[in-house]
């Protein structure tokens, strides 16, 4: 349990880190504190990218650049929709200006909706990788000993030519084969 927690915790930062980061380029590097709906979109998306190619198994670890990308376009869909979501849902007034955020319905200021998006991300892809690295190995119930055959008797599912070959071994081979 908790690792669980911690787990989430990693999850949360990670994603806060991701959406502040997406926020703060969005709104100083590109004066877009609060906006259109189309760029929002492509905001929302590229945090649910970053969110899936980072959280759970990134991308550089080994055997996870299938799964991370899996999980990079999932999490882009998923951040599109999301972002459309709280822009339209989420209206409480904000006023973020003092802190050169831009000011308006919390669900169109991208410094509110991209650190929701990669965080809520984030935590779902952390903790869906909970149980990674932590395969069991199963324990193999124990065999009896089993005699191979040696080609010294014959079996049912022996040709002509392999019963033929058989009855041309050595009588002395033959006993030792049993």
């Amino acid at each position: 349990m908790l690792r669980r927690l911690l787990l989430g915790l990693v999850g949360l930062v990670k994603g806060l880190v991701i959406g502040i980061a997406l926020a703060v380029a969005a709104t100083r590097g590109l004066g877009l504190a609060a906006p259109d709906a189309l760029f929002a979109a492509l905001l929302g998306g590229s945090a649910g990218l970053i969110a899936g190619l980072v959280a759970g198994r990134p991308i550089w670890g080994r055997d996870a650049k299938t799964e991370a990308l899996l999980k990079a376009s999932v999490g882009a869909l998923v951040g599109v929709g999301l972002s459309f979501a709280l822009g339209r849902w989420l209206s409480t007034p904000l006023d973020l200006s003092a802190y050169s955020f831009g000011a308006g319905p919390a669900g169109k200021l991208a410094a509110v909706f991209l650190p929701l998006i990669a965080s809520v991300l984030s935590l779902f892809f952390e903790l869906d990788n909970t149980d990674v690295g932590q395969a069991k190995p199963r324990l193999a119930a124990p065999r009896a000993k089993q005699r191979l055959g040696t080609g010294a008797e014959p079996t049912e599912h022996m040709t002509d030519s392999d019963l033929d070959a058989l009855e041309d071994l050595p009588p002395e081979r033959k006993r030792e084969q049993h």
